[in-house]
C-alpha cells in the first residue's frame, strides 16, 4: 500500500467514527426535543451553544483549524435544530 492509500485508508476510518458519533448525536437530540417539549422550553439556547463551541474550541491542539471547527459545530448545531423542529412539529400536529 502506497502513501496516499494508507492516508486515504485513515480517513475512511476517521469516517466509520463520526458516522456513528453523529448518529448518536442526533437520536440524543431527539430525545432532548422530547424533553424539551415537555417541559415547554425552546428548541434554541444560545448560551449552550456558545458553551460547547467555548469547550471543543479550548481542546484544539492546533488553533490554525479553529475556523473549520466553527463552521463543523455549526452545522452541527443546525441539524440537531432541525431533528428538533421535527419533532415539535409532529408533537404540535397531534395536540
Amino acid at each position: 500500500m502506497d502513501e496516499l492509500e494508507e492516508l486515504r485508508a485513515q480517513i475512511d476510518e476517521i469516517d466509520a467514527k463520526l458516522v456513528e458519533l453523529f448518529e448518536k448525536r442526533m437520536e440524543i437530540s431527539h430525545k432532548i426535543a422530547l424533553y424539551k417539549i415537555a417541559n415547554d422550553m425552546p428548541i434554541t439556547n444560545d448560551e449552550r451553544e456558545k458553551e460547547i463551541l467555548n469547550e471543543n474550541i479550548a481542546r484544539l491542539k492546533d488553533r490554525s483549524f479553529e475556523p473549520k471547527l466553527v463552521e463543523f459545530f455549526s452545522m452541527l448545531f443546525k441539524l440537531s435544530k432541525e431533528v428538533q423542529n421535527e419533532e415539535f412539529k409532529k408533537q404540535t400536529k397531534y395536540q
